[in-house]
């Protein structure tokens, strides 16, 4: 009896473990989810709540009713977003908005998206573009604000794989990392050594599937080829305690993928805390 008693409260722990995992979504994906199933933002939102995400990555040009709907349903806080495009110069009507939405909404951290090599760059055009980044990172930081860059998946970004971010992330050193698994796979790179070389910089996790390597079709979670379950345990079990967010940009089916995506993560993340029940006997 004693044991079973003990096995249902590490089940317990277990399943709590899973209620408090952070696990968000793009709010471009519930914009999705809404046109697809013919029914409001409103109503979208509250299917992805129901099914258990907690929070929205946000793009800083968000509509305010579809941000107050948001705010109204209990969406935490994960991430705003912004393209700044540094290599047409400086940006800082770009900078201004970004700054404005943060100190206006109560978001604390931002994913700087910072444009795309031209085809014919200028002389030094990536250090230029450094500086301009490392200004701003540095001005929000002593603000109180956090400034990520992910690994993009395009190789005219200056932040495409894991050697151009290196060299990023020297240039602009209080910049941190968010961390987006189908993009490493995307530029070639093995994903959990990308994992391991930056994890200590890692602040967020875009957590994106991929068919194959060099495909940008991106199904749900733990239906494509990235080591999902690998890339959680890894993650977790180091002592990473951010948010992991949802994607799957280009789905026909949004409301579906967002399930399957949800029921994928919270089985990972329960495996690592789930007892043996035979072991317990």
């Amino acid at each position: 009896m004693k044991k079973h008693i003990l096995f249902a409260m590490m089940l317990a722990m277990s399943l709590s473990a899973v209620a408090q995992q952070k696990i968000s979504i793009f709010c471009d994906h519930i914009e999705t989810i809404a046109q697809q199933e013919k029914i409001s933002f409103q109503e979208a939102a509250q299917k992805i709540k129901d099914m258990g995400y907690t929070g929205a990555d946000v793009g800083v040009t968000l509509d305010a009713q579809k941000l107050q709907v948001l705010e109204q349903l209990g969406f935490q806080h994960s991430c705003a977003i912004v393209h700044v495009d540094y290599y047409k110069g400086e940006q800082k009507e770009q900078e201004e908005l970004a700054l404005k939405f943060l100190q206006q909404n109560g978001y604390d951290r931002l994913l700087l998206v910072p444009g795309l090599r031209p085809a014919t760059p200028g002389k030094n055009i990536d250090e230029k573009v450094f500086a301009r980044l490392k200004t701003f990172t540095t001005k929000l930081k002593n603000m109180g604000f956090e400034v990520m860059v992910e690994d993009f998946d395009n190789p005219a970004s200056p932040c495409f794989d894991t050697a151009s971010l290196d060299k990023l992330f020297a240039a602009t050193p209080v910049t941190t990392h968010v961390f987006d698994t189908g993009n490493y796979l995307f530029c070639g790179d093995d994903v959990m050594t990308a994992l391991s070389h930056f994890r200590e910089r890692i602040k967020h996790v875009h957590l994106k599937d991929r068919l194959a390597k060099g495909s940008m079709q991106s199904p749900a979670i733990g239906t494509g080829i990235v080591p999902m379950q690998q890339v959680i345990t890894s993650l977790l079990s180091t002592g990473y305690d951010g948010w992991l967010c949802v994607e799957h940009y280009g789905s026909r089916h949004m409301l579906q993928d967002a399930e399957l995506s949800i029921r994928f993560v919270k089985t990972a993340v329960e495996s690592m805390n789930f007892p043996k029940q035979e072991a317990m006997a």
